[in-house]
C-alpha cells in the first residue's frame, strides 16, 4: 500500500513537471503571441462585463446622452478633453464601434450617428433616423451621397443645403454644459473622403456657429 502510494505521488509530480515544462517551452519559444492573446480574451471579457452592467442605450435620445456621458465622465479615453485636432467619429467607423462596445450602445437598423470633439472642447453629436426620413436607412443615404455629391452640395445663390435630412442633435460646451438638445435640420458631408457627417444646419452660417 505504501509503495503503491509513493508511487502515485511520483507520477502526479512527474507529470505537473511535464505540464509546467509544456507551458514554458510554449512562452519562451514564440508562444507570447499565446499568453498575449489569453490576456487579451480575459482583458476582453472584463470590459464585456463593464458594458454590461450598463443599460443598452437604443433611442437617438439615449445614445445622444450616452456618448456625452461617455466623453464629460470619462468613460471613453478616444472622447478627449481638448484634443489638437479635430475628432470625427462615425458610429460604423472602428472607432465608433469600439466606442459603441465600451459604451453599450446599440444603433438600431437604418439608423447612425455621428460625433465631434472640437479643438475648444465643445462637443457635438448628431443621429440620423431612418424613421424621421421616409425609412431611407443611413447606408442608403452614404451610398446616395458618395455616387451624386452634388445633390448634397450648397447652393452658392441661397448659401442653403439643396439636400437636407431631419436628425437629432446634442451640443455641449467645454464643461458639458447643454447649449442645445433636440431635432433638428442638417445636411450631409463627405469627410477625408471616406466618412459620411451628419452635420447640423441647413445653411452655412449655421454650419459656422457650430
Amino acid at each position: 500500500m505504501k509503495k503503491q502510494k509513493g508511487q502515485d505521488i511520483i507520477e502526479y509530480a512527474l507529470m505537473l513537471a511535464m505540464v509546467v515544462g509544456i507551458g514554458f517551452g510554449i512562452y519562451s519559444y514564440g508562444g507570447q503571441g499565446i499568453a498575449n492573446s489569453i490576456s487579451s480574451v480575459f482583458n476582453h471579457a472584463g470590459s464585456l462585463l463593464d458594458s454590461a452592467s450598463v443599460p443598452a442605450a437604443s433611442s437617438p435620445e439615449d445614445i445622444i446622452k450616452r456618448l456625452r456621458d461617455g466623453r464629460y465622465q470619462g468613460l471613453a479615453d478616444i472622447l478627449k478633453d481638448k484634443p489638437a485636432s479635430v475628432v470625427d467619429i462615425a458610429f460604423d467607423s472602428a472607432e465608433g464601434k469600439e466606442l459603441s462596445r465600451k459604451l453599450n450602445i446599440q444603433t438600431p437598423e437604418g439608423d447612425g450617428w455621428y460625433a465631434r470633439v472640437n479643438t475648444n472642447g465643445f462637443f457635438v453629436v448628431t443621429y440620423y433616423s431612418a424613421a424621421a426620413n421616409n425609412w431611407i436607412t443611413f447606408k442608403q443615404l452614404r451610398d446616395n451621397y458618395k455616387s451624386n455629391p452634388a445633390k448634397y452640395g450648397k447652393d452658392e445663390s441661397t448659401g442653403f443645403y439643396k439636400t437636407t435630412i431631419n436628425i437629432n442633435e446634442g451640443y455641449y460646451d467645454q464643461n458639458g454644459i447643454e447649449k442645445y438638445n433636440g431635432t433638428t435640420t442638417g445636411h450631409v458631408e463627405g469627410l477625408n473622403g471616406s466618412m459620411t457627417s451628419i452635420y447640423p444646419g441647413i445653411h452655412e452660417t449655421q454650419k459656422d456657429q457650430k
